[in-house]
C-alpha cells in the first residue's frame, strides 16, 4: 500500500476536518516502517491523553497497514477520546484515499481471524472468539438485532458440529444479551459526548438456531474461518417436547430448553395436600417458648392452617436477647462483657430502685470492678430515661492507710 510521491511531498490539508497539516505529521507521512517512524508516531500529538500501552498498541495497529503513509492516521487524532485506533471519528473528505475507514477496520478484523487460525494450526490448540463491533444502537435494542463475528477452531467444529454448534448458539445468545447490549449503550454515550457519529448498525446476519443439527451459520468464505451471525429471537427457546430436548447432543441446548420448560412460580398459595409437612408460621409465633404444640385454629379464625400441615416436631425458640439501649451496648463493648449478663440486668431494672443500681452492681454476686459498675449503672439509667449518650469515665480508687503511732 503506497502513495505517489507527489501526493506525499507537500500535503496541504489533513484528511477529515482537522485543518492544515502540522510539520510534525508531514514528517511522519514521509517516513517508512522503521524504528524512527515508530518513535515519531508514538510521540505525535494524536496520541495525547492515553497510557503508554495504548499508544504502543495504536502505533502498531496503524503502522501494520501503513496508514501513516497516506494520512489515514489523522482520523484517529483526538485527546482523551475513544481508543486511538478507532477510525470512524469523522468522514474523510479526500476522494482518492488509498484505504477507507470501513476497509481499514475490515482488514484489521480479517487479520485477527487469520492470526488466530494460524495459531491453532501451529500449536494444535483450541480457540473461541466472539466479537461485536461498535455501531449505532437505539435506546431499546434486542439481541436479535445485533450482529457478531464468531470463531471456533475449524477442526473441532468439523468433528462434532452438532454438539459444539449448539453450545455456541447458546453462548452467542447470552453474549448478545448480557455483554453486547450494555456495551453498545456505553459506546453510543461516549460518541454523543465527543460529537461523533457511530457507524450504522448493519443488517442482522443469519440468526443462530435452537433446532439442530446446524445451530450456527456456515463461515462467510469457504476458505475462511470467520462466522457472522446474530442472536435468535426469544421465541426460539420456547418449551419443546421432552423427546426433542433429550435428543440433541448439545448440553447447553438441553439446559436452556429444560429451564424454559419449568413451570412459573405460583403467585398464590396452592391448596395443601397430605404430603406437605411445612408449617407456615406467623412472625409473632417465633418468640413463643411456653407451648410445645400448636393448637389448630378453626375455620372461622383468620390465618386458618389445615391440620395436615402442622409439624409434629416443632422447633421451640427461647426468648430473644433484645438490647436495652445503645449506652449499655457501648459499655458491653468497652469492658468486653458477655451477653449472658443481659437477662440479669433486666431483672435488676425491674426489681431494684434506680438509685441503688450502682451499689448492687458493686456487690460480690456481680463480680464487677468499681469502674465497670459505675459506668454500667449510668448507662442503664441513660437508656431507661430516654437514651442520652453518656461518656465512659475512668474511676480512680484511692486507698488511704492510717498510720498509728504510739
Amino acid at each position: 500500500m503506497s502513495t505517489p510521491a507527489g501526493s506525499q511531498s507537500s500535503p496541504s490539508t489533513v484528511p477529515g476536518s482537522f485543518g492544515p497539516a502540522d510539520p510534525e505529521f508531514a514528517t511522519i507521512g514521509n517516513s517508512h516502517f522503521s524504528i524512527p517512524s515508530l518513535a515519531a508516531l508514538y510521540t505525535s500529538t494524536f496520541a495525547q491523553g492515553f497510557s503508554n500501552d495504548e499508544c504502543q498498541a495504536a502505533a502498531r495497529a496503524l503502522l501494520r497497514h501503513k496508514v501513516h503513509q497516506d494520512g489515514a492516521h489523522y482520523q484517529t487524532r483526538t485527546i482523551g477520546g475513544l481508543h486511538p485506533s478507532y477510525v470512524n471519528f469523522n468522514p474523510a473528505s479526500r476522494s482518492k484515499k488509498m484505504l477507507s475507514n470501513k476497509a481499514l477496520a475490515e482488514a484489521s478484523l480479517e487479520d485477527v481471524f487469520d492470526a488466530i487460525t494460524m495459531q491453532d494450526r501451529l500449536d494444535g490448540g483450541i480457540s473461541l472468539l466472539v466479537r461485536c463491533a461498535g455501531v449505532e444502537a437505539a435506546p431499546v435494542i434486542t439481541p436479535d438485532q445485533i450482529t457478531v463475528d464468531l470463531y471456533m477452531t475449524p477442526h473441532e467444529l468439523h468433528e462434532t458440529r452438532e454438539r459444539i454448534s449448539g453450545d455456541l448458539a447458546v453462548l452467542v445468545q447470552a453474549f448478545c444479551q448480557e455483554f453486547a447490549i450494555p456495551h453498545l449503550h456505553h459506546f453510543n454515550r461516549r460518541c454523543e459526548l465527543e460529537i461523533i457519529n457511530p457507524p450504522e448498525n448493519p443488517e442482522p446476519a443469519t440468526p443462530v438456531s435452537a433446532q439442530g443439527p446446524q445451530h450456527i451459520p456456515l463461515p462467510m468464505a469457504i476458505t475462511g474461518s470467520r462466522i457472522q451471525c446474530s442472536a435468535a429471537a426469544a421465541s426460539s427457546f420456547d418449551p419443546m417436547p421432552a423427546s426433542t430436548v433429550t435428543s440433541t447432543p448439545s448440553a447447553a441446548i438441553r439446559k436452556a430448553k429444560s429451564m424454559s420448560t419449568k413451570p412459573p412460580l405460583l403467585t398464590t398459595p396452592a391448596t395443601p395436600n397430605k404430603s406437605q409437612t411445612i408449617r407456615q408460621r406467623r412472625m409473632a409465633e417465633m418468640f413463643v417458648s411456653n407451648r410445645a404444640t400448636e393448637k389448630t385454629t378453626t375455620s372461622s379464625e383468620p390465618f386458618d392452617i389445615p391440620p395436615s400441615v402442622v409439624l409434629t416436631d416443632t422447633t421451640i425458640f427461647g426468648p430473644p436477647l433484645i438490647s436495652i439501649g445503645p449506652n449499655t451496648d457501648a459499655i458491653f463493648d468497652r469492658f468486653k462483657m458477655g451477653d449472658e449478663i443481659l437477662p440479669r440486668l433486666r431483672t435488676l431494672i425491674a426489681t431494684v430502685c434506680s438509685s441503688r443500681w450502682e451499689a448492687v452492681l458493686r456487690s460480690q454476686q456481680w463480680d464487677l470492678t468499681y469502674e465497670q459498675a459505675s459506668n454500667l449503672a449510668r448507662a442503664l439509667a441513660a437508656d431507661v430515661q430516654g437514651g442520652v449518650v453518656i461518656r465512659v469515665e475512668k474511676v480512680r480508687v484511692f486507698v488511704f492507710q492510717i498510720l498509728l503511732t504510739n
